[in-house]
């Protein structure tokens, strides 16, 4: 059934007060910035989330912050300012914040300078750097479980983070990564390519899967099964964690696995994460590792709507489905702005295989419905949450199991943590 008009606002609108936006900037930390683009002493990065603009950067001591982009003195941007030993100095009078967003020098003030200082009203919002990221939570009291998931105490040699600004609504972002039937049409070629002789990859294009959920108090699991024809059954076994994290099996048993994030920077765009992880091992050479911007990868499509967003038909008669072989998600990227800067849901068509997106929807919807009623979203604050214990895993399994036997027999975690590759 397609969404109404006001559903659909509710899930995809977060400026200008937007209960959306509010609750996510309450009850969620924010992925900020690869924390490998922060240099201590270096120029302050401008950041927009949310639909609100702040400024992330990293002091000479090496200390990271995030805090408003405008001065509260007189609205001059601190992306401006000097990065000094503990934090940065506005250069239009010469105020300073430390990292923490308090101000410290006034020196223009007349008077008790440090009284002054005390005075002054800033937002100062809580910072952490763990799994090569930077995040941030915008919210006031006390703050929500911090996102510890597995990838977050890797090594850095175990980890391969980018991220993209793309022009369109969150909410088409991590619909894409859990819809994962999109895969044997959109990625096509790029599934070819991969292939080879991996097995798991080979499996997942054997037959179509029935697909089995199982509601966790982060978001849900679902099992995309597939009959081996022998009694035998193979599954893949992917996360959505809300609010816009994709957890997406590795390929290959202890091969790296693929995290996605689609972060709202407004209404219409958001930030694709993509974090690639190896739990057992060093990541080795990867696109992602070696990209030489990894604020600007994958590529976005080479055009816009007048030429189909750079739609190459000349691949495309040579073989190369979609005609965008720049990477799988230029492949999505196109998609999503095809779509349009926010999509409108009131006019789509769903089949059996949008379970997963269905559900995914409705439990977004859930958690503003709680926020606007004055209650904690229950899959943000609830006493059970572990993000610590969510983990993406595949294989085979007989005829008297079920796919849950895989998660109860195999070291899963393997050396996550340790860094010793063990």
């Amino acid at each position: 059934m397609a969404l109404t008009k006001e559903r659909n606002d509710l899930i995809t609108l977060v400026e200008n007060g937007a209960p959306l936006g509010e609750m996510l900037r309450q009850h969620y930390w924010f992925p900020v910035l690869p924390s490998v683009v922060l240099e201590a002493g270096g120029a302050p990065m401008r950041v927009r989330l949310n639909g609100s603009d702040y400024v992330a950067f990293r002091a000479g001591n090496g200390k990271a912050g995030v805090f408003d982009e405008q001065c509260p003195h007189r609205g001059a941007s601190m992306a401006l300012a000097m990065n000094e030993h503990d934090g940065l100095r506005c250069i239009f009078h010469g105020w300073k914040l430390n990292v923490q967003g308090e101000v410290i020098e006034a020196p223009n003030h007349a008077g008790n300078e440090e009284t002054f200082c005390k005075s002054i009203r800033s937002n100062q919002y809580a910072v952490r750097e763990a799994g090569g990221i930077l995040w941030a939570w915008f919210g006031q009291g006390e703050s929500p479980v911090f996102p510890d998931f597995p990838f977050t105490r890797l090594p850095d040699s175990h980890l391969a983070i980018t991220t993209q600004l793309v022009p369109s609504n969150w909410l088409q972002g991590v619909e894409a990564t859990v819809d994962t039937t999109h895969a044997g049409a959109l990625h096509q070629s790029f599934v070819a390519l991969a292939s080879g002789g991996n097995e798991r990859v080979n499996l997942a294009k054997s037959s179509k899967p029935t697909f089995e959920f199982e509601e966790r108090p982060y978001g849900f699991r679902y099992a995309a099964v597939r009959a081996l024809g022998d009694g035998r059954n193979y599954a893949r076994v992917n996360n959505f964690v809300m609010p816009w994290y994709g957890f997406i099996t590795a390929p290959e048993e202890k091969g790296p696995a693929t995290a996605f994030f689609s972060v709202p920077v407004d209404d219409t765009h958001h930030r694709a994460w993509f974090v690639h992880f190896n739990l057992h091992a060093p990541i080795g050479i990867t696109q992602l590792s070696v990209t030489p911007d990894p604020m600007n990868f994958p590529p976005l499509p080479p055009g816009d709507a007048t030429n189909n967003w750079g739609q190459s038909r000349s691949v495309m008669k040579r073989g190369f489905f979609s005609g965008f072989p720049q990477h799988f998600a230029t492949e999505d990227f196109a998609i999503f702005m095809s779509q349009g800067p926010r999509m409108d849901r009131t006019r789509e068509q769903l089949c059996s295989s949008d379970r997963a997106l269905v559900l995914m929807r409705n439990q977004v919807l859930q958690a503003v419905q709680e926020f606007m009623a004055g209650e904690p979203p229950k899959l943000a604050r609830g006493s059970d949450l572990k993000y610590s214990d969510i983990v993406s895993f595949g294989g085979v399994y007989g005829a008297d199991e079920t796919w849950r036997t895989l998660l109860e027999d195999r070291d899963l975690y393997g050396s996550a943590g340790t860094g010793d590759g063990a």
